[in-house]
């Protein structure tokens, strides 16, 4: 199986909160689950949050839309999107950023498409 593990805090230092904050009225964090679920070659969409109070509001998030959580390390983000993995069974995985709403899913199929190959 191959996931898309989104990788999503709350703790920007930069624009904090940004994760949901709304453009056009949905978070970025939507926009960027609705773009990854048009991908043919992902099987599962999964959110990696940190145990931080500050991120439960994405794990809660993540439980509305029915999306699986995984919550780990602040710091040791590798770990994180691992023990992600580890957990739900993931075989390959796609790791993506949520700073980026507007990924193409038709790139992201060809990146995943060379990996494969």
């Amino acid at each position: 199986m191959l996931a898309a593990i989104i990788q999503a805090r709350m703790g920007s230092t930069r624009l904090p909160g940004k994760t949901l904050a709304e453009i056009g009225g949905r978070p970025l964090l939507e926009l960027l689950v609705q773009r990854v679920k048009r991908s043919t070659r992902v099987d599962q969409v999964i959110i990696a949050t940190t145990t931080e109070t500050r991120d439960d509001v994405l794990a809660e998030w993540a439980e509305k839309q029915g999306l699986p959580c995984f919550r780990g390390s602040e710091d040791d983000v590798l770990d994180r999107v691992y023990q992600a993995a580890k957990k739900f069974a993931v075989d390959n995985i796609a790791r993506v950023t949520p700073d980026c709403p507007l990924l193409d899913p038709e790139v992201l199929d060809r990146v995943i498409a060379a990996y494969q190959s």
